[in-house]
């Protein structure tokens, strides 16, 4: 009988144990501990950007005339370094796709930096290729 009684009494310590920590928990978060980790989850999960977010709606006509008169103007600068759009006169769409799926950073200015692996606009041995653009004051 003393053996049960014993046991009888742990669980209720632990129960009570249990109670008190509970009624800690909500009052150290204001009441309810739910907000808290639900503010918790949403701090730490933040979509990444997308170029449609940091450019507009038109980043597309955007970013292909930016780089292409990048390319332009690197030409101009190394005569050694050839872009194939350029060379070929024709729209920079025809060597990598320019939507969603496009390749980027984001600067530490917040500016999307695009990248072309190698050998895609211009010779392999140039490397992969970034272009930065500077971002539209919406």
């Amino acid at each position: 009988m003393k053996k049960n009684h014993n046991q009888v009494l742990v669980a209720l310590m632990l129960l009570f144990g249990m109670l008190l920590l509970t009624a800690c928990t909500a009052e150290a978060t204001g009441g309810d501990p739910a907000p808290a980790a639900e503010e918790q989850t949403e701090q730490t999960w933040q979509a990444e950007p997308t170029l449609e977010d940091l450019l507009g709606e038109d980043y597309v006509s955007y970013l292909t005339e930016t780089i292409t008169m990048q390319m332009g103007n690197r030409m101009e600068k190394d005569p050694e370094v050839r872009y194939y759009p350029i060379e070929d006169s024709a729209p920079l769409t025809d060597y990598v796709a320019i939507d969603e799926t496009t390749a980027f950073e984001v600067d530490e200015e917040g500016n999307p930096v695009i990248l072309f692996p190698a050998g895609t606009v211009t010779d392999e041995a140039n490397g992969e290729q970034s272009f930065r653009i500077p971002k539209l004051y919406q």
